[in-house]
């Protein structure tokens, strides 16, 4: 663990944890016992017996894969403020196996595990604000909430497009800046010390929201705003979002655990993953030039914006 800051340490302890413990308090299905046939009927014997024992809830190959996926989003969600929820839905989901409502819940648990610990680097470098993110997620703990308790009733086809168009103008729009296409502002260092609270507010309302129902960390809503209309600095913004999100993403995990929308057998090993790869993405962004950060960041977006179109 790393002591550099206490907040995320304390959720890597919690998160810890939930590893630990997670097999233990695994949810097991409600088993149901077929009635036993009557003396006499061979035809209902030969039934019982052909049918086959059920699989075990979780095999070694389903773990190590979710250790992948936690891995590899916690990476590129750390380097990109993005949380990773963009790459474990869609993973859970066609390679796993699971159902959409628990791909989101679990989704739910990589983006806190990446967040807690990549924005350690973050604060570190001093490349997240306390005040924007503060003023985030004071209105995005209320809306994520509200999100994760409509992923049960909402088809949200419709809404996965309408952000996917946005995401992919958003993406452009920071690839031409990058590439000097369109007019470049200048970025303001400690952009978040002077930023007007009042629109960071409602803008939290529209990344808590979007994270709870989709299962994102809401830094695809949160670092291109705050990049382009806040002045942030790229990293800045990433390392702001990372630590406003922090608070709702545990809100959503509370939300999704106790409505039963967690696979509580790949959890753990998918969390774990996150929180290695979400420390070595956070290195990565500290190092990496704004220039690079930005394109890297365009095109991962892009990406993201044509998966969520094609849905």
């Amino acid at each position: 663990l790393c002591f550099r800051c206490p907040v995320g340490c304390a959720l890597k302890v919690i998160l810890a944890a939930v590893v630990a413990s997670g097999p233990t308090f695994a949810w097991r299905p409600a088993v149901s016992v077929a009635p036993v046939p009557q003396r006499g009927d061979c035809a209902a014997r030969r039934a019982t017996s052909a049918v086959p024992e059920a699989a075990a809830p979780s095999t070694a190959g389903r773990k190590l894969g979710s250790l992948s996926i936690g891995l590899v989003a916690g990476g590129l969600g750390g380097a990109l403020g993005l949380g990773g929820g963009f790459l474990v839905v869609p993973a859970l989901n066609s390679l796993m196996g699971l159902e959409p409502r628990k791909s989101i819940g679990t989704s739910s648990f990589v983006v806190l595990a990446t967040s807690a610990s990549a924005v350690c680097t973050y604060i570190h470098e001093g490349l997240a604000s306390l005040r924007a993110a503060g003023a985030i997620a004071v209105t995005a703990v209320i809306s994520a909430r509200m999100g994760a308790s409509m992923t049960n009733k909402v088809k949200p086809k419709t809404l996965k497009k309408g952000f996917g168009a946005w995401l992919l103008l958003v993406s452009v729009v920071i690839m031409a800046k990058a590439l000097r296409l369109l007019p470049v502002h200048s970025s303001v260092t400690h952009a978040g010390a002077t930023a007007a609270l009042l629109p960071l507010s409602g803008l939290g309302i529209a990344s808590g929201l979007v994270s709870g129902l989709l299962g994102v960390g809401g830094g695809t809503v949160l670092v291109p705003v705050l990049a382009l209309a806040f002045a942030f600095p790229q990293s800045e913004a990433q390392g702001s979002a990372l630590l406003a999100m922090l608070l709702p993403s545990v809100v959503s995990c509370s939300t999704h655990w106790s409505k039963g929308n967690v696979d509580r057998d790949l959890a753990g090993f998918a969390v774990l993953g996150a929180l290695l790869g979400g420390f070595g993405g956070g290195e990565m962004a500290a190092l990496l030039p704004e220039r690079a950060l930005r394109l890297i960041f365009a095109a991962v977006l892009s990406v993201v914006a044509v998966k969520y179109i094609r849905s």
